[in-house]
């Protein structure tokens, strides 16, 4: 008779399985920042300070699990992994929009100039996004136009 009661049980707990939850001991945070449409986040992390401008970097796509009303808690979604090994790159969280489209937050690897000289970013390499599905995807930059966060900083 206790196995009949069981069973149910079982199907009602026996969802489908969720993924591992994503945790980076260790890590330094470079920079992240704040999506406002959905009060999710994006985070840049290295193993250690230096690293964040040359080294291997973690891209995270973070999701909010408090309310927006209450302290901010958050959980990794979705990682990627980027090896940036020449001085002259740089990853950024900035926003670009696409020829029709309003402006998104994305991660940018992008060729440094000079703070001041330009207000969008001229050499962007590679780009990711957030997907409907909450995952980080790669996006072709020769559709966006990002903008530079140094402009005007001198």
């Amino acid at each position: 008779m206790r196995s009949w009661l069981l069973l149910p049980l079982f199907f009602l707990t026996s969802g489908t399985p969720r993924s591992p939850r994503i945790v980076l001991p260790g890590y330094f945070t470079c920079r992240g920042a704040l999506m406002l449409e959905s009060g999710n986040g994006l985070s840049c992390y290295a193993k250690t300070q230096a690293a964040c401008q040359n080294g291997q970097l973690v891209l995270a796509f973070e999701r909010r699990l408090s309310p927006r009303t209450a302290r901010a808690r958050f959980e990794i979604a979705d990682t990627v992994h980027l090896r940036v090994a020449a001085p002259q790159r740089q990853v950024d969280i900035t926003y670009c929009s696409a020829a029709t489209g309003k402006p998104r937050q994305y991660f940018v690897l992008y060729k440094r100039v000079p703070a001041a000289e330009k207000r969008y970013l001229p050499y962007p390499l590679r780009a990711w996004g957030v997907s409907a599905q909450g995952h980080l995807v790669e996006v072709p930059v020769k559709s966006l136009r990002c903008l530079n966060n140094d402009y005007g900083a001198y």
